[in-house]
């Protein structure tokens, strides 16, 4: 969610949030990543079989602009396009210091109680710096990526990407990757994790893809131009930005595992003629070869929203089935389906309170659930009923500027201008 704010530069940060039931376990707190791509890392356990003392790091952008231009802020799913990046914090080695988050006064809600950190400093930057993604190596590394351009299509996508190795506190030095955007990662056989690239280019009439990156174990940055491939397709794409080479459908979402191993992930877009988006599910042995399992939700979905369902959210719950929360359009509920066979069939569509933009869910010990998100503002949402109907909130805005000075304060947090398409010019014509 993009919003106005008197910050002179843009800035990414990132804190900290656990989440603890009352309900059925008393001292246990919230254990687990949204992903669950970690089977070759171990977790310390706990006498109650759940990981103990652990929390999430989150992360979300304000992007001001230089003069000329708005000033934005944009609150980041995964925070995102309104909503929050999580991912597990790795616990200090044995004998080490241990890492100092402060954290506000516990929120108490229904059945959890919440603790949010003050935010740290990831990158501060004149220019884009949003859009971020936060993701964790086994062995504990951190990863922080964030889109380094305008909110437009182009034919050459780039970020920065920053690393934490205590937990989230300080950042190295910002590093730019091209073929890079708002996707999911996979971790590999070899520990090393694939950032799934955000655009694809047509290879033939079945078949789309693109350079992607690559973290090895010890840090390296590898971009492999083979990249990845999606086949399979039902119906031809229609491309985004013809004229840029771009295809008509794009990584976005998390990804998980299914029953045999193989990894699943999201995808949007929109196919040939259609007037809205839809949402596909995609599978792979291998992270790099990839073909569509099912459509999530289409263009002729029931929920309102002139846009249709896009920029999608995946997770598995605790009972088996996976969830997919998606967009609909701005300012508008997200919407929600279940999958009871692996993704290969979705059940109806429904709204649900949350909206409005860029969905990110983490799966937590308990049987909790946080979506994050937002526009207007940005909240981690917690929902603990199996259903998932119910989401509690927590006002991310409110809880960083009570902890940070006027000038890294968040204002006005429902402005418009700077993600609509006069917003876009203008900022193409200060020469972005």
């Amino acid at each position: 969610m993009v919003t106005t704010a008197a910050h002179p530069d843009n800035a990414l940060w990132s804190g900290t949030y656990a989440a603890t039931a009352k309900k059925t376990y008393e001292n246990a707190t919230a254990v687990e990543s949204e992903q669950k791509d970690t089977d070759n890392e171990k977790i310390e356990k706990g006498g109650d079989g759940m990981s103990k003392n652990r929390c999430l790091p989150c992360c979300f952008a304000s992007s001001p602009l230089p003069w000329t231009v708005p000033r934005l802020v944009l609150l980041v799913a995964a925070v995102l396009w309104g909503g929050l990046a999580t991912t597990e914090i790795p616990q200090a080695a044995e004998g080490a210091q241990a890492m100092q988050w402060q954290t506000h006064k516990p929120i108490q809600l229904k059945n959890l109680t919440v603790e949010v950190s003050e935010p740290v400093l990831v990158k501060r930057s004149r220019w884009f710096c949003w859009f971020p993604r936060l993701l964790r190596q086994p062995g504990g590394t951190l990863w922080a990526w964030m889109q380094a351009y305008p909110d437009i299509h182009v034919s050459s996508s780039y970020g920065y990407l920053t690393r934490s190795r205590d937990g989230g506190l300080t950042w190295d030095e910002a590093r730019v990757i091209g073929d890079s955007g708002c996707s999911g990662h996979l971790v590999l056989p070899d520990n090393s994790v694939l950032l799934l690239p955000y655009y694809l280019r047509r290879f033939g009439d079945d078949v789309l893809g693109s350079p992607c990156n690559l973290i090895r174990p010890d840090g390296r940055i590898e971009y492999l131009i083979s990249g990845v491939r999606v086949s399979g397709w039902p119906q031809r794409d229609q491309p985004f930005a013809a004229e840029a080479g771009l295809a008509g459908f794009v990584f976005n979402g998390q990804v998980v595992r299914d029953e045999e191993g193989k990894y699943l992930t999201t995808l949007y877009g929109t196919f040939e003629g259609s007037k809205r988006y839809s949402v596909v599910l995609v599978e792979s042995a291998d992270g790099f070869h990839w073909t569509v399992r099912s459509i999530v939700a289409d263009a002729d979905c029931p929920l309102a929203g002139s846009e249709g369902p896009c920029e999608p959210a995946l997770c598995r719950l605790p009972d088996g089935r996976l969830m997919c929360i998606f967009r609909l359009d701005s300012f508008v509920p997200y919407g929600q389906t279940f999958s009871a066979d692996e993704g290969r069939t979705w059940s109806a569509p429904v709204n649900i309170a949350p909206k409005s933009v860029d969905p990110c869910l983490a799966v937590l010990g308990n049987d909790v659930v946080a979506l994050s998100g937002g526009r207007p503002g940005v909240y981690v949402w917690f929902s603990t009923d199996a259903e998932r109907r119910e989401w509690e909130p927590v006002d991310i805005v409110a809880l960083h500027n009570a902890a940070c000075p006027p000038e890294d304060r968040i204002q006005e947090p429902d402005v418009r201008k700077s993600w609509s398409a006069g917003g876009a010019e203008e900022t193409r014509r200060a020469g972005v």
